[in-house]
Order: C-alpha cells, then sequence, then structure tokens
C-alpha cells in the first residue's frame, strides 16, 4: 500500500507540470485551469488503478 501512495502522490505532483508543458503563452485557456483539470484526471485514474490492484490482490 505504501507504494501505492507514493504512485499517487508522485502522479499528483507531476499533473500539473504535464499540463503546462507545451502550452502557447496566447492561448485563451487559463493555465491554472488546465492544471487543476490534468490533476482530477491524474486523481481520478489513480483511485481506478488503487480499486483494481486492491481488488486482484484481494486473494479468495
Amino acid at each position: 500500500m505504501r507504494v501505492l501512495r507514493l504512485a499517487l502522490l508522485m502522479g499528483l505532483l507531476a499533473a500539473p507540470v504535464l499540463a503546462h508543458h507545451g502550452s502557447d503563452t496566447e492561448t485563451t485557456t487559463s493555465v491554472l485551469w488546465s492544471a487543476l483539470a490534468f490533476a482530477g484526471l491524474a486523481l481520478l485514474v489513480g483511485a481506478v488503478v488503487a480499486v483494481v490492484v486492491r481488488l486482484l490482490t484481494k486473494g479468495g
């Protein structure tokens, strides 16, 4: 479980960096909104992975 928590934390910390990478300064999309959207997506994916791992390792 400790590894899963670390992976989730690393994913959440990396999400704002991925959201800002490659964006123009002239676009109308807010950088903050993009960062929040990617962080929410990372949280959702992390939760799904946690549920799948929990179900697969539950054992008989």
